[in-house]
């Protein structure tokens, strides 16, 4: 495997496209079945189950990234990488030959677990696959893939949609793991021997996290509401109590320092929970509003719905060169825009005009693109000694479990409002109001938490450690 230093070779060609395909696969599968839910959730009679989609699928993401490390290690990569494909196949079949909702949910399901461990297995890999003076172009080219990735997602997915189904898109999606296999079965075939002692990792704390998530997404199904109020607090309680727990069990989720809010490193991962939070309304219910309410086709719905992932991508490409006496200015401002973009979306969504709601989605992303890198970067920088590992695990899965949370509520809220019936302007302005508003709310938070980490690093506190 190569291990020179200096600028990728041409003997580097197919390991980059190897840990490229992975995380390009994960982003065209993910927009593909943003811009299908629309049409899926209405010719299967569930559009009160469209939130349910992203929910279970984030969910799964999550365990999937957790559990690559001991499939790694028991199976070696590229046992753990086929069997993560077909994960994803499976589950992408399962969609697409749905009779109901609940295979579809399943088959999303299938498709996180897998998607999580390739994604994983694609960062991984970099290490092993590159010397490490080529680890930082790499990463960059991976961020560059992504943003190709999100424009190929919507134009597939919507294509394949209006011109046979929304199950053709799913099945297409189960082609694409294969390039990926394809390759690994020629780079990776000296790590079939390369397996080892099973990682451990803390299955209970992850499961019971889970359960929390999908107990606050289940809150809108009991038929009266004290059902669903308790069904509410108990998936509010689990997740509290999984953050308790984990402060004093190891290996731990998260630094020990989290939740508290004195440590810069608990205040910088409380900035990457919160903003994810704040937005998932976005991509659950964003291209459904638009191609259901608004006229659009299932494409530039799904196009709509993308925009603010684009705008991040271009916008971190463009920031990745700011001289380090701006960086903390745009800590501060990435979730100021973040809250400006929603905002903008809780007063144009229902009835204003359309470019209105594009610039507004532009903003969203931007308000990501400016400060993600330099938040994670300042995370890593202040790391308490021997938690380094434990640091890196909670950022990913922070913003998923951000996702997920505010995808279950998105939901809840949402069915309650009325969005799982026909879209009248009023329904869709109080929704957007209380979907996009309270997300502006939550990302103020989120301001606030990120002039908080600024000071802690000033100041260097660093309180709480353990």
């Amino acid at each position: 495997m190569p291990r020179k230093a200096g600028a990728l070779g041409r003997a580097d060609l197919g390991p980059l496209l190897l840990v490229n395909l992975g995380v390009g696969m994960h982003a065209m599968i993910w927009y593909m079945a943003s811009t299908v839910m629309p049409s899926a959730v209405q010719d299967l009679g569930a559009a009160d189950s469209i939130s349910w989609a992203t929910t279970v699928y984030l969910v799964t993401t999550i365990l999937g990234a957790v559990a690559m490390a001991g499939a790694k290690a028991r199976f070696g990569a590229w046992r753990a990488m086929v069997g993560a494909g077909l994960l994803v196949s499976l589950g992408s079949l399962a969609a697409a030959a749905a009779p109901s909702i609940a295979w579809v949910l399943v088959g999303r399901a299938l498709q996180g677990l897998g998607e999580g461990m390739l994604v994983a297995l694609s960062y991984a890999l970099v290490r092993e696959l590159f010397h490490n003076t080529q680890v930082p172009k790499v990463f960059g080219i991976q961020a560059a893939t992504w943003g190709v990735a999100i424009f190929l997602g919507p134009l597939a997915g919507g294509w394949l949609t209006e011109v046979w189904s929304w199950r053709a898109a799913f099945i297409g999606a189960a082609a694409l793991p294969l390039p990926m296999l394809a390759m690994g079965s020629k780079i990776l075939a000296q790590h079939n021997q390369a397996a080892g002692p099973r990682l451990p990792a803390p299955w209970g704390r992850l499961l019971t996290l889970a359960l929390g998530v999908m107990a606050i997404g289940a809150a809108d199904r009991p038929d009266t509401a004290a059902k669903g109020g308790a069904l509410l607090v108990v998936g509010i309680a689990l997740i509290t109590l999984v953050l308790a727990i984990d402060r004093r069990r190891a290996p731990h989720l998260f630094p020990t320092c989290f939740p508290r809010l004195r440590h810069p490193v608990s205040l910088g991962l409380w900035v990457l929970l919160l903003m994810p939070l704040a937005q998932a309304p976005v991509y659950v219910y964003g291209p459904y509003i638009l191609q259901i309410y608004r006229g659009l086709s299932p494409t530039w719905a799904g196009y709509f719905g993308a925009t603010h992932a684009l705008a991040w991508s271009v916008t971190a490409i463009l920031m990745s060169h700011l001289a380090p006496r701006f960086q903390g200015r745009a800590i501060v401002t990435g979730p100021a825009l973040l809250t400006l973009g929603l905002a903008g979306l809780a007063l144009s969504t229902a009835s204003q005009p359309l470019p209105l709601v594009l610039a507004s989605l532009v903003v969203v992303g931007v308000g990501f693109g400016v400060c993600n890198m330099f938040i994670n970067q300042r995370i890593m920088a202040s790391v308490q000694p021997g938690q380094e590992d434990e640091t890196a695990g909670a950022i990913p899965t922070l913003q998923g479990l951000g996702g997920a949370t505010s995808a279950a509520l998105a939901g809840l809220a949402g069915n309650a409002i009325g969005l799982d019936r026909e879209l009248t302007m009023d329904v869709v302005r109080h929704a957007a109001l209380a979907l996009y508003g309270g997300g502006a709310l939550l990302s103020l938070l989120a301001v606030w938490m990120a002039w908080r980490f600024m000071q802690a690093l000033s100041t260097g506190e660093r309180a709480c450690t353990s």
